[in-house]
């Protein structure tokens, strides 16, 4: 039972690459076969809205 647990992990990326290295996580897994232990790579975003010339801009 205790061999079902699994674990989750964060990591630190640069700033508007979180795209690119979420390919690269998914690319290694499926090149590497570690499908059975690395289930699901998530990464969180949100859009920032910012006033510019008076337009709102994302």
């Amino acid at each position: 039972m205790a061999e079902d647990l699994k674990k989750w992990y964060s990591l630190r990326v640069i700033s508007g690459k979180e795209k690119k290295i979420k390919e690269r996580l998914d690319q290694e897994v499926e090149r590497n076969g570690w499908s059975e232990f690395i289930t699901q790579v998530l990464v969180p975003t949100e859009k920032v809205y910012k006033i510019r010339n008076g337009k709102k801009v994302v």
